[in-house]
């Protein structure tokens, strides 16, 4: 029996979710296509820089992501606490860059513009449900990329197989499980033997943001003439600026796990190496303490991160988040509850 998406993903209220879309039929959403012989790769960066844009619009974070062939993936967290912060000129502005009343698509929303929106009381109220609705965010992505690529192969009509998909990660070891399963698609799929070489995913700019930040951090040698530039570090701005949420909380930004940033590393690097070598199950030594940690099961943890999609269908979690959430939605079973039972511990302890 199917379920309305609106009865758990619900307005103003916080969660996070795994989004994923496949298109219709053969139709390629990027790479080598050997029938038509066409290359489609650029379409890659088309949907990254896509999700970049209306996460910069949207209060909703951009957590993982993985762009394969002919579908991908995303992990999304909504913050209505952010919205509610914004004035009603924000609203407006950002509307007015997701939709431009000009024809120009570089040119920003003029003041006049703004205020006109901004006084309509009534209608910037609707506007802040939407800024932080999945549904919004989602729909203009695949109508942007669906468009966008329609044009470029001179068809029309359906490009996506159907409306996204939708599961509802419901505490830290299933954020945790989906975003490794997530990050490890190309090496799952033997498209890269690394994370280091999993181009077009969250990890893979991760590894990226990380190492450019490192290196602007090195002291350079000073000459004994040289004067002493003492103006503070500041991280990539502008342009190379991070724009996923990040794993670890820090001063500026709440993060989306309870591990920091290089024992997220170390789990998806190792657990690509076990997935690579076909050694199902042999665990590395250094990896089940962090998978303990968070509350994983290291002797399940190879069959979860292969299989996370297909043993989770609604929702996932501890067996206690699943039993809740049925509970909420007026359900006495749900799909998952024996896989959250083999893949999860019975309680987490957290350690930042």
């Amino acid at each position: 029996m199917g379920l309305p998406r609106s009865a758990y993903v619900k307005d103003g209220q916080e969660g996070v979710f795994h989004c994923f879309c496949r298109c219709v039929r053969r139709a390629f959403l990027c790479g080598f296509d050997p029938v038509t012989q066409r290359d489609y790769s650029h379409r890659k960066t088309l949907l990254i820089d896509r999700l970049r844009h209306l996460a910069a619009i949207f209060a909703i974070e951009v957590c993982a992501y993985a762009i394969m062939e002919n579908h991908y993936h995303t992990i999304l967290r909504i913050r209505p606490d952010i919205v509610a912060t914004w004035s009603d000129w924000e609203v407006a502005n950002r509307w007015l860059m997701l939709f431009p009343r000009s024809n120009k698509a570089n040119n920003p929303p003029t003041d006049i513009q703004i205020s006109a929106l901004a006084n309509d009381a009534k209608r910037i109220a609707e506007l802040r449900k939407r800024l932080s609705s999945l549904s919004w965010f989602m729909g203009r992505l695949n109508e942007f990329i669906a468009r966008t690529a329609n044009k470029e192969d001179r068809v029309k009509g359906r490009y996506w197989e159907s409306r996204f998909k939708c599961q509802a990660l419901l505490d830290d070891v299933a954020i945790a499980a989906c975003m490794a399963y997530v990050d490890l698609n190309p090496i799952r799929a033997g498209l890269a033997a690394t994370p280091e070489e999993s181009h077009y995913t969250s990890i893979h700019e991760r590894l990226r943001t990380w190492h450019r930040e490192t290196l602007a951090q090195v002291p350079v040698p000073i000459e004994d003439n040289q004067k002493i530039d003492e103006t503070p570090y500041i991280p990539t701005i502008g342009s190379q600026r991070p724009w996923l949420c990040p794993i670890q909380s820090d001063v500026h930004r709440r993060g989306i796990l309870s591990i920091t940033t290089a024992d997220y590393f170390d789990l998806v690097d190792r657990s690509g190496r076990l997935l690579r070598s076909g050694k199902r199950g042999a665990i590395d030594a250094d990896l089940a303490p962090i998978l303990l940690r968070i509350g994983l099961k290291p002797e399940a943890w190879v069959d979860t991160i292969s299989s996370f999609q297909s043993r989770f269908r609604l929702a996932a979690g501890l067996q206690s988040s699943l039993r809740n959430f049925a509970d909420q939605l007026g359900r006495r079973w749900l799909a998952g509850l024996a896989a959250a039972q083999i893949a999860f511990l019975t309680t987490v302890q957290h350690s930042v």
